[in-house]
């Protein structure tokens, strides 16, 4: 931008700069400095038109008015003049810019040892391509890597790391003579013919094709035969972040191989049919949309594998909480102390919505000895913590718990018989199917005992789960591997508690770190129990197949739109079975359609731990009133 004098914009995710955490490397300070210079810095030139502008030499940052140089830049322009100050722009500064940007790419390389590219391929010469931008390059680059082992296939990445101006010399080569190719966008741009990668990806070959009947016609791009045009296929993917799973981009690399559906235009990660319908109500919902869309399934293109693509040696773990009580400090705190304690690259981040205060949340953290590429959601894990007491009426806290890992949940109860007949019977099959660890602890009574502020008990008890997770995988090859005694943890823990919470005295450092060691000795294993019979139905999904109390005292109406107990059918069981990333995507979602009385769905009694009970005795004055009234003793 600097050379070429053209604005640019810089985007950051808000959220993900606070919650997510993944390993960096940083270049110095100081090496930034010697490639950016200084905004007074001296320098020639770069293009004939700044040459004509300023002379020889200009200053880095030109100076745009001063007191001494008044002017005006950017004005506002009649019918005139605006055609011509738009039109300048192209030769003068925009067709500069890919020279130019190529030019700082290269000086930074050699400045750092880090190579970047307008546009940057892995195994481009594959015959099949998958085309994408950002976070989706390094998920796709896994799953290449995975199809090679243990398929053979030969598939290609390709990352635009320039959007603006379209890379299209650099585009046309790779794309000659590919088979297929499957351009992949966080985006469904509405009514458009084309998404915006794939629209510039169209125009490109269509240069291109037409320089093999008129040579020259668009230097930028090689020449294309229609015989070497490749196949396009269009997938929208991550909207409003919806995961993408590995699954998903296998999908899509699937749908345009030998064999494949070959749909050119889809989505990835959702449904518009329920290959399983989980009620006679939904089943003939399917069905209705089947005769009136007959092709709307083919819409979604899913995976015949979802797999495990974490790196060998990897620690992976999910959080189960409730908002507010101090999951993401947990998870935080967790991630840093494993990845000093090992030296490990980590990734971590938090799943929720809007409506997270008092709602359940969902944290991932891993750490692994080598960077880790995939970026979703972690369903295979080694250890799930469970701060929230009531985590199996509304999820399932086993999903994706490897054979052998450990599970570790809330409990007030005092011995193991007590905790295990908590656990519903379809748990406590899996656990003993899967030789599942299980430990439990008071962490709630650990932070009200500890903490010095009230505020601080629920959020606290998160610290206690953190000491209960050293406990309970203390035996894991790694830490044996590292060295690790209770002394060198306890020492990292207090050196990150420091690093968290110093800032605000030592008192809320040794709270923590108190609560720490004691949610490590006051972990209990479980053992090996005899599961109870029971339901064979996992709790969140029976719950969800039964209308909520409240729920069967309204009336239904005949407006679908405004009917709930359509919308429970259609959406609010979905939520309450713990499951709302399977909601169909159906003619009700396309207008966002809510009834009144949603409020009825959520019962809130299950993150509270202490409910009050209303005590109360008629007066003994006037015998009618429940308050106190002149002629009573009783208080009111």
């Amino acid at each position: 931008a600097e050379l070429a004098l053209n604005p640019g914009i810089v985007a950051q995710d808000g959220f993900l700069t606070t919650h997510v955490m993944e390993s960096i490397r940083l270049p110095e300070r100081e090496l930034i400095a010697e490639y950016l210079g200084r905004p007074d810095d001296e320098i020639l030139c770069p293009t004939p038109a700044q040459k004509l502008l300023f002379g020889p030499k200009r200053r880095r940052i030109p100076v745009g008015w001063d007191v001494d140089n008044a002017r005006m830049l950017g004005t506002v322009q009649n019918q005139e003049s605006y055609m011509q100050s738009v039109a300048a722009q192209r030769p003068y500064f925009f067709d500069h810019i890919p020279a130019l940007t190529d030019l700082a790419m290269q000086e930074f390389a050699e400045l750092t040892g880090r190579t970047y590219q307008r546009v940057m391929a892995t195994n481009a010469a594959a015959e099949y391509l998958i085309v994408g931008q950002g976070s989706v390059i390094a998920n796709a680059e896994a799953v290449a890597d995975y199809l090679k082992k243990t398929r053979g296939l030969q598939i290609g990445v390709v990352n635009l790391l320039m959007f603006r101006p379209f890379p299209a010399d650099l585009l046309g080569p790779i794309l000659k003579g590919r088979r297929g190719v499957t351009v992949l966008e966080r985006v469904d741009q509405p009514l458009a013919a084309d998404q915006p990668l794939m629209r510039e990806i169209r125009s490109t070959l269509s240069q291109c094709l037409e320089n093999s009947s008129d040579p020259g016609a668009f230097p930028a791009c090689p020449a294309i035969r229609p015989d070497e045009m490749p196949r396009l296929y269009s997938g929208s993917f991550g909207l409003g972040s919806r995961d993408l799973q590995p699954g998903d981009i296998i999908g899509a690399i699937e749908n345009m191989l030998p064999g494949g559906r070959r749909e050119r235009k889809f989505y990835l990660s959702i449904d518009f049919i329920k290959d399983k319908p989980q009620s006679p109500k939904e089943e003939i919902a399917n069905d209705q949309l089947r005769e009136h869309y007959p092709d709307l399934a083919r819409l979604s293109v899913k995976g015949s594998e979802n797999p495990n693509l974490m790196p060998e040696g990897s620690i992976t773990v999910r959080i189960h909480s409730i908002g507010g009580w101090g999951a993401m400090a947990t998870g935080k705190n967790l991630t840093m102390t494993l990845a000093e304690l090992l030296d490990f690259h980590v990734k971590a981040n938090p799943r929720y919505g809007s409506e997270k205060k008092g709602q359940p949340t969902t944290y991932y953290l891993a750490v692994a000895p080598e960077p880790i590429a995939v970026n979703c959601e972690f369903h295979f894990v080694d250890a799930v913590l469970s701060p929230d007491p009531h985590v199996f009426s509304h999820s399932n806290p086993l999903a994706g718990l490897r054979k052998g890992g450990v599970f570790i949940i809330q409990s007030d109860r005092e011995n193991p018989e007590e905790v295990w007949k908590s656990i519903p019977s379809y748990y406590q099959k899996v656990i003993l199917k899967n030789e599942i660890r299980v430990f439990f602890l008071d962490a709630f009574k650990i932070a009200r005992s500890e903490a010095s502020d009230a505020e601080l008990q629920y959020r606290m008890q998160g610290m206690a789960f953190q000491g209960a997770f050293f406990q309970a995988t203390r035996e894991l090859a790694i830490f044996a591997e590292k060295k690790l005694t209770e002394s060198s943890l306890f020492v990292t823990i207090e050196h990150k508690l420091n690093q968290k919470f110093g800032s605000k005295g030592r008192r809320i450092v040794e709270d923590n770190l108190r609560v720490v060691l004691r949610g490590y000795q006051e972990s209990h294993d479980l053992g090996v129990r005899l599961a109870i019979p029971g339901s064979d139905i996992a709790p969140a999904l029976e719950a969800a197949r039964k209308l909520p109390i409240m729920l069967k005292t309204l009336p239904q109406s005949k407006d679908k739109i405004s009917d709930i107990h359509h919308f429970w059918e259609e959406t609010g069981m979905f939520y309450r079975a713990g499951n709302p990333g399977t909601l169909p995507a159906s003619p009700a979602m396309a207008i966002s359609a809510i009834p009144a009385s949603t409020g009825v769905f959520k019962d809130m009694t299950e993150i509270r731990f202490e409910v009050p009970q209303w005590l109360a005795e008629r007066c003994t004055g006037c015998g009618h009133c429940w308050t106190a009234c002149p002629d009573t003793a009783i208080p009111g």
